[in-house]
């Protein structure tokens, strides 16, 4: 199927939330818009997020900045070193695959995840563990305003969950503080991602393949003047995309949330299309995955439990070929 411009992902600005003189009404309308857009598409942009242009331009910097690094010194730091089943650092194009019949991803990435030193007694378990940092960018220029971003990041799908948990259906008694303890010590992983273009389209191959994220939330930051990010929408049986707004975030739920929220909040479908021409497009995108050790039930009643970390574990063990062995 093609590409539909009918549809459109809404875009709402979620200010009045954190507002001290909003009033009832336009706080409400707010939850109502998120509930509506997370229900209906799994996906919206967002704006009035309160993060500043100028930290959106230097995370997008750090990007380019370590995907110009020689290959030779970002295979230094890809994820087979990292300490035991973290799971961070630099992964190659060609390593994801998403479903048969589809060839692997074309994007490289270079994962960072909440910092645990190596002497923690969980270092080495599954998300968990010392960052990896190529040695070649100094600190101030990188590594301190990645962990700046991500630490922004987490505060902000914050936020979000509370939004979020105001809009779950009313009959299921849920606290406004519900998700709260999904974000307490969390598997975080954010992602700098870079796509080179290609010259032509292959049918069978994408950026990244048609796929639903793992974990709760993801929050993710384009590149201005790019494009290529799509979402399945079931009742038209099309690809809507989903173009970059400059100071937007895009937000999509993941498998997580749908799970615990018994399907109430949708996991949608989403696929980058590889550039062509000699365009680059880099992208950042913040996955809160999770209290790993948290076992939710579904909260409308059912009775259905998942351990997140298991859950995510796995979901990477099907996607990630030889690299998600490390994870057995």
């Amino acid at each position: 199927m093609g590409s539909l411009n009918i549809e459109t992902i809404p875009t709402i600005d979620i200010s009045p939330f954190t507002s001290s003189d909003a009033s009832q009404q336009s706080i409400d309308a707010v939850v109502e818009q998120v509930r509506h857009a997370c229900t209906t598409y799994g996906f919206f942009q967002l704006v009035g997020h309160g993060v500043s242009r100028e930290a959106q331009e230097e995370i997008m910097e750090c990007a380019k900045r370590f995907f110009e690094l020689p290959i030779e010194e970002r295979m230094e730091v890809q994820v087979k070193n990292s300490m035991g089943k973290s799971f961070r650092g630099y992964e190659p194009p060609g390593i994801q695959v998403h479903q048969k019949g589809l060839k692997a991803d074309t994007k490289e990435a270079f994962i960072i995840g909440a910092e645990v030193p190596a002497d923690d007694p969980d270092a080495g378990t599954f998300s968990t563990g010392p960052n990896l940092w190529p040695k070649s960018i100094a600190d101030e220029v990188f590594r301190t305003p990645v962990m700046k971003y991500q630490s922004t990041m987490l505060e902000l799908v914050k936020l979000l969950l509370k939004i979020l948990a105001r809009g779950l259906p009313s009959a299921w008694k849920c606290t406004p503080d519900v998700f709260d303890e999904f974000a307490v010590n969390p598997s975080m992983p954010m992602r700098l991602l870079h796509y080179a273009p290609s010259v032509v389209r292959d049918e069978c191959q994408f950026g990244v393949g048609d796929h639903t994220d793992f974990g709760g939330v993801a929050v993710l930051l384009q590149q201005p003047g790019t494009e290529g990010l799509e979402v399945w929408y079931p009742p038209t049986e099309t690809w809507i995309p989903v173009p970059v707004k400059e100071g937007a975030y895009v937000v999509n739920m993941g498998d997580m949330m749908q799970k615990w929220t018994a399907g109430y909040y949708r996991s949608a479908r989403h696929r980058v299309i590889t550039p062509l021409g000699d365009r680059h497009r880099y992208s950042v995108p913040f996955f809160l995955n999770g209290n790993l050790k948290l076992k939710c039930v579904s909260l409308d009643g059912s009775g259905v439990e998942t351990i997140v970390g298991e859950h995510i574990r796995q979901r990477l063990i099907e996607t990630m070929g030889e690299s998600g062995k490390k994870l057995e």
